[in-house]
């Protein structure tokens, strides 16, 4: 069997095994052990197993994932994210839809410190979901709010996704932070007015009584912690003054420090969110390690330098690369999680899109961006599956119609990237 043979059994295998529901981090690492074993004999695999699982958990660039997940652990716990809703409310209200707008909103901003959407959505779940339902809003449009302004998390810095994106492909995680920054404030602005729209319609969002101006004006002072901690870390690595994982560090402890001065943090709640940090992570690591095993086999057998030939054979230019290749992650999105599916796919895909011209910088925040597509798509949409279990009376048909008008904005947002690529990289090329 030719290499290339081998590197697409290897794929078909891979994906057999998460069919059938196997952890992913299994699934990358039997077909990485495997097929280097296959490739270079088994005292060649070992001593890349080996070696592989030290490199990953002793490296640098990778230390700040635990950090940036304890800090948006600290502040889910210390009542940030309500501080966030509570604001956006009363500064929207009056504004028919304006709890699914402060949702939005809040998890948009809570976003930027946590890293996660799943933990954005789930918080935001218990927060939002209550307030909606005691106004009368929809419980299908709530809940899709909350769904759609939990994928911000993603793409928002501080993103887990695209510090695994820069760990994978070398590439500079600071530049990645700073070109996701306009597409994400872009697409928030995009779930807003499509927020607004579905409001109009009858019976979906009633108009909340209108604050006064002092209530507004006293409502902004409320979030000064988040404001703080954004100012730290993000804007700390966007001067120039923190890297990464020095702003990752500043920020968990900054987290910590503020719970306990506005005595919202005690050391009970200290230690489960340090568990629950520790938990996370090591769950990563672990799928990151097996990616790293895939990764090697799959450049091992040059799978991705044969497609690139393949495709010059066939004569396909550039955009109908991009269009196969996102039509793939939007298939692949409907069923399999969104971190697994970058370790998957980059490895193979990135060759081929920098064959063709393609920034690896613009690829990333569009990687991040269909994987936030994948969070909210049907059927297996994890956004959509962290508010039903946490709004048990919510029927699943209801969720997926609900979320439906709001796949819209991440597919307009990567029109818009393809028409005006500097919307990735504008502000990369100011800062650095």
């Amino acid at each position: 069997m030719s290499s290339f043979a081998l590197g697409l059994s290897g794929i078909g295998l891979m994906l057999v095994m998460l069919f059938l529901r196997q952890p992913v981090w299994i699934a990358l690492a039997i077909i990485g052990i495997c097929g280097n074993w296959a490739l270079n004999g088994l005292m060649s695999s070992k001593f890349l197993t080996g070696t592989t699982i030290f490199d990953v958990a002793s490296g640098y660039n990778l230390s700040v994932i635990p950090l940036f997940i304890l800090m948006g652990e600290v502040a889910s716990g210390s009542r940030m994210s309500a501080d966030l809703f509570n604001a956006a409310r009363v500064v929207l209200s009056g504004l028919r839809g304006g709890l699914a707008v402060a949702s939005i909103a809040a998890s948009g901003a809570f976003g930027a410190i946590c890293g996660s959407s799943v933990a954005t959505a789930a918080s935001m779940t218990r927060i939002a979901m209550p307030e909606m339902g005691r106004a009368g809003y929809r419980p299908s449009y709530s809940a899709a709010s909350v769904a759609a302004g939990g994928s911000l998390g993603i793409l928002i810095p501080p993103s887990i996704i695209l510090v695994i994106y820069g760990s994978i492909t070398e590439t500079s995680v600071a530049r990645l932070f700073a070109a996701s920054m306009l597409p994400g404030i872009v697409l928030l602005l995009l779930y807003v007015v499509i927020a607004l729209l579905i409001a109009r319609r009858a019976g979906a969002a009633p108009i909340e009584v209108s604050a006064s101006v002092r209530e507004r004006l006293m409502a902004l002072v409320g979030p000064w912690q988040f404001v703080l901690l954004f100012a730290l870390t993000i804007g700390g690595i966007y001067a120039g003054i923190f890297s990464p994982t020095e702003a990752a560090s500043v920020g968990a402890f900054g987290a910590i420090l503020l719970g306990f001065i506005n005595r919202t943090l005690n050391l009970d709640q200290l230690i489960r969110s340090i568990k629950a940090s520790v938990l996370v992570s090591c769950a990563l690591f672990m799928i990151i390690i097996g990616a790293t095993l895939f990764a090697n086999f799959v450049v091992q057998t040059r799978l991705p330098d044969t497609l690139l030939a393949l495709a010059n054979q066939a004569d396909l230019n550039a955009w109908a690369i991009m269009t196969l290749i996102i039509l793939i992650y939007i298939v692949l999105g409907c069923f399999l999680e969104g971190l697994g599916m970058v370790l998957i796919t980059v490895p193979v895909f990135l060759p081929v899109v920098t064959g063709y011209g393609f920034d690896p910088i613009w690829f990333g925040v569009l990687v991040a961006v269909l994987v936030e597509l994948g969070l909210i798509t049907p059927p297996v949409g994890m956004n959509l599956f962290i508010i039903r279990a946490q709004v048990k009376d919510l029927p699943m048909r209801d969720l997926y119609r609900g979320i439906i008008p709001f796949l819209i904005a991440p597919i307009i947002l990567i029109v818009l990237m393809f028409v005006f690529p500097s919307l990735a990289l504008w502000l990369p090329s100011i800062l650095y």
